[in-house]
């Protein structure tokens, strides 16, 4: 039986994020020291000089403001010198909170529409109609024998079972996405180049917006895309929010760092903010996920996914899962 090749698009662009920032997840070691003088990032954070303007990194500001609308606002500002201590402390703010966060399970609301129908996709003109979806979102933490911290995700529906990534068209597509900011690991910035373009209001807060983009050549566990046989790799690129008193990250773009044309995929937006969460039993405040954006478009027209997280408490390991029968 052959697989319907823009079907098998869609399910598994997000399935490669999710196999990457779950390799990723692995490498985010809870370092409590780490401070400007002991920063990794070296040329990571250097600036690409004369190459031609590619990346978020190095498009010229007005340029990178038409591409990412919400740069609006912003007051820029060219010099690298605060970049540094920008970046050290984010990775030191994650080093603390990784091994405090506990697992936790959220109601989760999901939105899809797909704006022209995919001839190959099942459901037939049903396929384009937009669709809403309401789950438990659990995410559980493993603390590892070298001092890091994994951290997996998963679904569960309105009967208890667990919910299979895949399935039919309207099936979720969005994996993975809402642990993205462990990027910025001290273990994960050497991956990547920065470019401080500086500070904006982001809501109530006063953030530092930071720019980035994967070096392929640097990234060890890249994300694949995978379609029948062939199989390609992509990076990342996109802007950072980061508030100014806490380093706590406020929002998250991430974009393709280029067009993958062997596998039909011209765009991958995602966008995700934070929200400050009390949570109950536990005399702690976390910064976590509060909504994703997905944009994707893979030759057929424009996919658009919207994750929105509420209700966040601590899962206990006695909550009743169905088991899939």
């Amino acid at each position: 039986m052959r697989v319907p090749q823009g079907r098998m698009v869609n399910l598994l662009v997000v399935g490669a994020i999710a196999s990457l920032l779950t390799s990723m997840s692995k490498l985010a070691s809870a370092q409590a020291e780490l401070g400007p003088s002991s920063s990794p990032f070296g040329s990571a954070s250097a600036s690409l000089g004369t190459q031609e303007a590619t990346t978020y990194v190095n498009f010229p500001i007005q340029r990178l403001k038409a591409q990412v609308p919400a740069l609006g606002g912003i007051k820029y500002d060219e010099r690298q010198d605060q970049l540094p201590v920008i970046l050290g402390r984010v990775a030191q703010h994650i080093a603390e909170v990784l091994p405090r966060l506990p697992d936790l399970i959220s109601r989760e609301d999901v939105y899809h529409f797909q704006s022209t129908a995919d001839g190959d996709a099942g459901g037939g003109l049903a396929s384009t109609q937009p669709w809403g979806r309401q789950y438990r979102y659990l995410l559980q933490c493993q603390r590892n024998r070298d001092g890091s911290t994994s951290i997996a995700e998963s679904r569960i529906d309105g009967a208890g079972r667990p919910v299979k990534e895949g399935g039919g068209f309207t099936a979720v597509r969005g994996y993975g996405f809402s642990y993205q900011w462990l990027f910025f690991t001290a273990a994960n910035q050497p991956e990547f180049h920065f470019r401080f373009l500086g500070q904006q209001d982001k809501g109530r807060r006063k953030t530092y917006v930071v720019a980035f983009a994967q070096e392929p050549k640097k990234v060890s566990n890249p994300a694949f895309f995978q379609v029948d046989l062939k199989k390609v790799p992509f990076y990342y690129q996109g802007v950072l929010w980061v508030d100014q008193s806490s380093f706590d990250i406020v929002a998250l773009r991430t974009d393709l760092l280029a067009p993958l044309p062997q596998v039909l995929l011209r765009q991958l937006t995602t966008e995700l903010t934070f929200r400050s969460v009390s949570i109950r039993g536990l005399d702690a405040v976390f910064w976590l996920p509060s909504e994703v954006d997905i944009s994707s478009d893979q030759g057929r027209g424009p996919s658009e996914e919207t994750h929105r997280y509420s209700d966040y408490h601590l899962f206990h390991s006695e909550t009743r899962i169905v088991p899939e029968q």
